[in-house]
């Protein structure tokens, strides 16, 4: 006859099989968990060797110096190079019609007499004047025979970049 502690034994034991389960689950978890692992470490590197965002340009300002600087002296650039045709892609709208109805280029509109004359310095002075719609910033043109002439530029934002609206006092 068996006793009640016999028969919780083998019950006992009997539920220990049951729970046991299959020999295979612990090895699917054991790939399962490498697989993870090795995906979290692949796109960690993907992360860190990705170059990063170029960062959108600033939005076109007239009160920031440093974006009119650079827009004077990428057009005193042109000028100087006698690169007049990227000088002209930067004037406005306004500028553009002031050329065509002066029925002139721009190089005989900048330069005036001097036109034929080679400009071998192109830089701003250090007047600058600034208004909410225009930035006026004087510019010295010297040319190779050392004469040289003052031209005031004016600069305003037209269809979200900074343009060359005019060169002469308005």
């Amino acid at each position: 006859m068996r006793s009640i502690f016999e028969d919780t034994n083998v019950r006992a034991s009997l539920e220990e099989t049951k729970k046991g389960g299959s020999d295979t689950v612990p090895f699917v978890l054991w790939i399962l968990a490498f697989v993870f692992i090795g995906v979290t470490f692949g796109v960690f590197r993907w992360v860190e060797t990705r170059p990063a965002l170029t960062p959108p340009p600033k939005p076109a300002n007239l009160q920031d110096a440093q974006q009119t600087a650079e827009a004077f002296a990428k057009f005193n650039k042109f000028v100087m190079e006698e690169n007049w045709a990227e000088a002209a892609n930067m004037l406005s709208t306004a500028g553009l019609q002031r050329l065509k109805d002066q029925n002139k280029t721009l190089r005989e509109s900048i330069l005036g007499e001097k036109k034929d004359m080679r400009v071998a310095l192109a830089e701003p002075t250090v007047s600058v004047d600034r208004a909410p719609d225009r930035v006026r910033q004087d510019c010295i043109y010297k040319f190779d025979d050392g004469t040289y002439i003052i031209v005031p530029l004016f600069l305003v934002i037209e269809n979200d970049k900074l343009s060359i609206d005019a060169w002469a006092e308005l």
